[in-house]
């Protein structure tokens, strides 16, 4: 079956596995985003805290996707919870390791002026801290963001829907047409992804500039 075919008969479903695979990559890319800055700010804030959290993160960032996946289904059960929750670890480490590196390059300086001004710790963090590390914290959440999109392909090797669904699939059938519709979604929408955090990311480095 041709490309043109293929598309004309499972066009819906093509949107389908586009669109849980978009609702798929939105949540777990959240959950890494709150996750990853709590833990980054808490590792900043507290020195002490970064041996305990920072091996532990390393180590589920260096297990194999489905080894992760594996080791979530007897706790998690199939499903998008037994998927997402060992998934959206991977994008973690990067946003953590980003926003405790921006938190560490604010120049001391900036924030006893800040403080010889009069402002509350609060107003610090606002307008003095959060500016200053919005780039970095971006640029961590542009690479976790790219490879969470495609770690999210291997969701279909336990029944949950995504653009994986399409590369199983073709790789089941022995039909590169899936294959390639699949494999070239998750690209197409990786790229763009970067691209679009690129530009949020060059964006807020010129205001702190």
């Amino acid at each position: 079956m041709s490309f043109a075919e293929y598309i004309d008969v499972f066009g819906d479903n093509i949107l389908y596995l586009l669109e849980q695979h978009i609702i798929l990559f939105a949540i777990s890319l959240a959950a890494a985003l709150v996750l990853g800055v709590t833990l980054g700010t808490l590792v900043h804030r507290f020195r002490g805290l970064s041996t305990l959290i920072v091996p532990v993160v390393n180590v589920l960032q260096a297990c194999p996707e489905i080894v992760l996946l594996a080791l979530a289904i007897p706790f998690l059960g199939i499903g998008i919870s037994g998927a997402l929750i060992p998934l959206f670890v991977k994008g973690v480490l990067p946003i953590l390791r980003n926003t405790a590196s921006g938190f560490a390059s604010i120049d001391p300086r900036m924030l006893e002026a800040a403080r010889g001004m009069g402002m509350s710790p609060a107003q610090i963090l606002v307008r003095v801290e959060v500016p200053a590390v919005l780039p970095i914290v971006i640029a961590g959440v542009r690479i976790s963001a790219v490879m969470l999109v495609s770690v999210l392909t291997l969701t279909a090797y336990i029944g949950v829907d995504s653009l994986g669904t399409l590369i199983l699939q073709g790789i089941s059938r022995m039909d590169t047409t899936p294959l390639l519709i699949g494999s070239g979604l998750t690209a197409l929408l990786a790229v763009t992804v970067n691209y679009l955090l690129f530009g949020l990311e060059r964006l807020a480095s010129r205001r702190v500039s």
